[in-house]
């Protein structure tokens, strides 16, 4: 018997997805995308949950592409995919090798105004537990609202790490932080809760940054530091 089937830890983690995350309702229809190096325990539960509240769930799996966004168009049902997307509320995007800003992604957002998505590529079971199931979310979003308030109040950002990453720069007053607190609102995109992305003045950037962890693509789990230095 595989003790790490997760049945019951992983339905928990889908239920809190679909019906607070994405707060799917009855008669919605909702494409989940996969492909052949996705986690399909993954899939399916949410798939069940998206089932049992009502809603339509509509799973699309092909085969996984080489590249990833607009490198991924010419291996993926391009036509046949965005039609379906331009056709429903909801898209979870499960897919190892992500869709994000490939031209199913950007034709999806110019037909469909009311579409919601999450970009939750590479996600398997043990991640979904540990990052959604085992979360609390709302706590997540108060803190990152504070965060992204102390950073944007900031003139000068700067950023060191143990493994040698020391950059600075100025951040621009017009251009707003994206709060990634795990909620999406019709007609948007969103990403793993837990995250703020906001653009700075990109002519101040200045130091080194330190990629300690993996590159992907097309590297994958580093062996080494790999220091990208900026002046």
């Amino acid at each position: 018997m595989d003790i790490k089937l997760y049945e019951f830890e992983l339905g928990r983690a889908a239920k809190f997805l679909a019906e607070y995350m994405l707060n799917i309702k009855g008669g919605e229809t909702v494409i989940i995308t996969a492909d052949t190096e996705s986690d399909f325990r993954v899939v399916n539960a949410t798939a069940r949950e998206v089932f049992t509240l009502g809603a339509k769930p509509m799973v699309i799996a092909f085969p996984a592409p080489n590249g990833v966004g607009k490198a991924a168009d010419p291996e993926i049902p391009l036509k046949a995919l965005t039609g379906a997307l331009q056709n429903s509320d909801v898209w979870i995007e499960f897919n190892n090798k992500w869709l994000l800003y490939s031209s199913a992604f950007e034709n999806a957002y110019k037909l469909n105004k009311r579409l919601k998505y999450i970009c939750l590529v590479g996600m398997n079971a043990d991640i979904m537990i540990r990052t959604i199931g085992k979360v609390n979310i709302p706590k997540l979003e108060e803190f990152l609202i504070m965060i992204a308030d102390i950073t944007y109040k900031a003139k000068t950002v700067r950023m060191k790490t143990p493994a040698g990453t020391d950059v600075s720069f100025e951040n621009h007053p017009l251009r707003p932080m994206n709060i990634h607190s795990g909620k999406v609102p019709i007609g948007t995109y969103e990403m793993l809760p837990g995250q703020i992305s906001w653009s700075p003045n990109f002519e101040t950037i200045n130091g080194t940054i330190v990629f300690d962890g993996s590159i992907n693509p097309p590297i994958g789990l580093l062996r080494g530091p790999v220091l990208l230095k900026i002046v």
